[in-house]
Parts: C-alpha cells; sequence; structure tokens
C-alpha cells in the first residue's frame, strides 16, 4: 500500500530510517530493509518471498534450506522492531511512515501521522469505548464495573474488558538457538539424561561446535510458563465473550499496540513488557552478578526479591517472582498489562495470580480509594522446586 506518497517520499524516508540510530548498527537490518523497500519500489512486490530475499539480499546459494537457516524471517522480525522503535519518538509522527506487517516481507507506505491530534483522538476514542463498553456489559450481567458489590477483580479488569475491539495479547518468545540435525544427534548421544530425562550435566569437554552448527530460532518458541498464560488469558476472554488476537513478541508492533488495549506476557522473554516497566517502580532485572531479581526502584540495592541465578542447575530449590502492571498507556491511547517473571515459572505464577478473583482481591484490598482507575503494580513470589512452581503469594503494592 503506498497511501498518497510519491516514490521519492518513500525513498527521502528510506534513507532517514538508515540513518538513525536504530538501524545504523545493524548491517543485517539496513539491507533487509533497503531491499524490500526498493524492490517494492520498482514493482516486483511478489518477488519478496523468503528464499528469494535470502538468496538475493543475503547472498544465500539459491538451493538453501529456509529451515536450517532461518535469517529472513529473524531479521524481518528484528526490522519491525526496529521500525516500531523509530516512530515510537513523537518528533518523528510527521514523518512518512514505512511497515512491515507481521506475516508479510512486502512493505507498505502511508501518509505521515500528525502527532497530537492523533494522540488525542486514541485517549477520547479509547474513553468512549470504555464507557459504551462499561453500559453493554453491565447490561448484560458480564460486568459490574462502577456498581456497588463489584469485586477488585472485576474492577481491575473493567477497563480491558470494557475497552473498545480486541485485546491484543502478546507472548514472549525466547532467543532459542538449535543445533544442525547431525550435530543435535552427537550431542544427544553425549548427554547423560537423569531419571527424570532431563540431562543432569551439560556436553563433555571434548565436544566441540562451530559457528554454522548453531542455528538461531528466535522467531518460534514460547516459555512453557508464558504459553500456560497465554492459554489461561484466552480461557478467560472467550468465557467474558471478549474478541481477542494473539501474537508473539517478536512480530508485535507499537502500531498493534495503538490499535486497542494489551497484556504482554513473559519478561526476559517480551521487550514490550521490559519497556513497558523500565521507568516504573518495580522492574524485572539482570543484575551484573549473574542474578535476576525483582528491582524496587524505592528501595535501589535491596536484594529481598532475588530469584535464580542465571546459570542455576536444574531442580535447584528457588523462590521466583513476578512483577504485574496495569498502565493506562499515554503512547497506545490504551489499557495495557503486563506479568513478567524472573524465570518463566515466575510468570506461569503471576499468571494465576492476574486471573485470580481471591488473589487479586486479597492483594488489592490495602489499594487506596479511587485505585481502579490509576496505574499500579504488584509483586507476588512462588516458590520453584526443578520444573513446579507452588501458587502465587502477594508481595507488594503499588499505585499512582
Amino acid at each position: 500500500m503506498n497511501v498518497g506518497l510519491s516514490d521519492e517520499a518513500v525513498r527521502q524516508q528510506l534513507e532517514k530510517l538508515l540513518e538513525s540510530d536504530m538501524f545504523k548498527a545493524s548491517k543485517r537490518c539496513r539491507t533487509f530493509l533497503s531491499f524490500v523497500v526498493t524492490q517494492r519500489l520498482a514493482g516486483q512486490a511478489e518477488s519478496l518471498r523468503e528464499k528469494v530475499i535470502g538468496v538475493e539480499a543475503f547472498g544465500r546459494a539459491s538451493g538453501y534450506d529456509t529451515t536450517e537457516d532461518p535469517v529472513v524471517r529473524i531479521t524481518a522480525g528484528e526490522v519491525r522492531k526496529r521500525l516500531a522503535q523509530y516512530y515510537q519518538d513523537p518528533g518523528r509522527a510527521g514523518e512518512p511512515r514505512v511497515e512491515l506487517v507481521a506475516g508479510s516481507y512486502v512493505p507498505e507506505f502511508h501518509l505521515p501521522v500528525v502527532a497530537v491530534p492523533e494522540v488525542m483522538t486514541a485517549r477520547w476514542e479509547w474513553r468512549w469505548g470504555w464507557v459504551v463498553g462499561a453500559v453493554v456489559l453491565a447490561g448484560l450481567g458480564l460486568w459490574r464495573f462502577g456498581v456497588g458489590g463489584a469485586t477488585a477483580f472485576e474492577r481491575f479488569w473493567g477497563p480491558t474488558l470494557g475497552a473498545h475491539g480486541p485485546v491484543l495479547v502478546s507472548v514472549g518468545q525466547s532467543r532459542v538457538y538449535s543445533l544442525r540435525k547431525e550435530v543435535a544427534n552427537a550431542a544427544e548421544a553425549d548427554l547423560d539424561p537423569g531419571h527424570s530425562g532431563v540431562p543432569a550435566r551439560g556436553l563433555s569437554s571434548g565436544f566441540a561446535l562451530s559457528p554454522r552448527d548453531v542455528i538461531p530460532s528466535w522467531d518460534r518458541y514460547a516459555p512453557m510458563g508464558d504459553a500456560v498464560s497465554m492459554t489461561a488469558l484466552a480461557v478467560f476472554f472467550h468465557d467474558r465473550q471478549k474478541d481477542y488476537r494473539l501474537r508473539g513478541s517478536g512480530t508485535t508492533t507499537l502500531a498493534d499496540l495503538r490499535e486497542g488495549a494489551a497484556v504482554l506476557i513473559g519478561a526476559f522473554s517480551n521487550d514490550w513488557t521490559l519497556r513497558t516497566n523500565k521507568d516504573l517502580r518495580f522492574r524485572v532485572v539482570l543484575g551484573a552478578d549473574g542474578w535476576r531479581a525483582v528491582e524496587d526502584r524505592q528501595d535501589v540495592g535491596s536484594a529481598k526479591w532475588r530469584g535464580s541465578y542465571i546459570d542455576a542447575p536444574l531442580g535447584t530449590e528457588a523462590v521466583d517472582y513476578a512483577v504485574l502492571t496495569r498502565v493506562f498507556d499515554e503512547t497506545t491511547g490504551h489499557p495495557v498489562i503486563s506479568v513478567g517473571g524472573i524465570t518463566h515459572l515466575g510468570t506461569k505464577a503471576g499468571g494465576e495470580f492476574l486471573l485470580s478473583e481471591a488473589g487479586m482481591n486479597e492483594g488489592l484490598r490495602g489499594a487506596p480509594a479511587g485505585w481502579e482507575k490509576k496505574n499500579l503494580q504488584i509483586v507476588v513470589s512462588t516458590k520453584v522446586i526443578g520444573a513446579s512452581a507452588s501458587p502465587p503469594r502477594f508481595v507488594a503494592l503499588h499505585v499512582w
């Protein structure tokens, strides 16, 4: 799509993007973006397929296996994120838009967006959608927000369930690496599985890998705890007749988040969660000493919410923590909820707490008056033994 933009305007915008901090540091992203935009302008959109891009842009052999070498898919996901980050700057709202829609390698070009009116419109659309949704859902007996007897759980979820349009559920995607088939078979033979079927130790010191043996698979896998939380949320929205969309964090863009309310799942596996919480009181961090923790920015240096060591062996007993956040995001104009743990088991426990009426009612019992219209964060903990986590326990609450 090239709505009202000349080819020259698109080329000028491409140059701006390529010279920006978002793209300067990545030769691969620059190559990809330049190639697909140039091909699109040349009327060659139909040729923008994975293997063609791999051969013509990245110099792969004509018969290369895209399963073993997913360079195009991974780069496309990275380009989508960098474009979203670029246009997130309010100072760039008036620039022509170059977009790479998830599931496609054909870029789209749009007219500039006027920043202030659009943000105001988004906010008013969200508020109007909230009011209309509240009236309709209250009439159906599905939501009692603002009505006597409404529980804290219902008031917490009210803005999201009452928001206009479907809820975006963005699940974390880990940066997983696979091995070439021959190397994977050799690695499995070298490992020594324990009684649980999980390797009790790593590869032997004599096992050698070369860079070509390791295949990035960043666009395929969600951590188990994130996937469990995603499934539970899907059931939650289905039961309440609320439309929702599922999307991986690697293909989630700012444009997606601007379309309606969102729930972000995962912490280290989801860049959008880290971005949402980075300036807030509670956030999940990785310390220089290798420990993961929930940081309280009002008590810097405290280690009371420290979780697992990044290289802790399987089966280690530990305490995991998760941060639950609900904010009325000024950038998107919609309510955003995020849940992310120190590990995926913390995320699983956080998702369980998020959907527990008893847990949420307890956690919000001491919240100040009017909290349902404010931003808030909740910290929960769970005891972890091996691959299992105990029920979540409320730890802390912050409302502003």
